[in-house]
């Protein structure tokens, strides 16, 4: 679901969001659900509220910015969520693979 989520981002919005992870923006993750993640995405002095839901054949998203709520796009928040969420999953896989329990 993630990864269709990504393919609907415009490639400049996605560029920032990569460019973004090199800025070092980081993430706070207010709930994680099955169903929904929420999370704020922070850079600088500013701060987002990004809501993910996989729920339906697409799944959603929304972001607090101006650039999500004034123009209904897929922003660079979103898709910097997006990508920090498909990093986790494979790192927590990673790590259970190379536990010796």
């Amino acid at each position: 679901m993630l990864r269709r989520l990504l393919g609907k981002v415009d490639d400049g919005r996605f560029g920032r969001a990569l460019a973004g992870i090199q800025a070092g923006w980081q993430w706070e993750c207010k709930e994680r659900k099955a169903e929904c993640v929420e999370r704020y995405v922070k850079h600088g002095n500013k701060q987002y509220m990004v809501v993910i839901e996989r729920r339906g054949r697409g799944g959603s998203a929304r972001c607090s910015c101006e650039d999500a709520v004034k123009r209904g796009v897929l922003c660079k928040h979103i898709a910097f969520a997006a990508v920090s969420e498909l990093a986790a999953a494979a790192a927590a896989r990673s790590a259970h693979r190379s536990c010796r329990c």
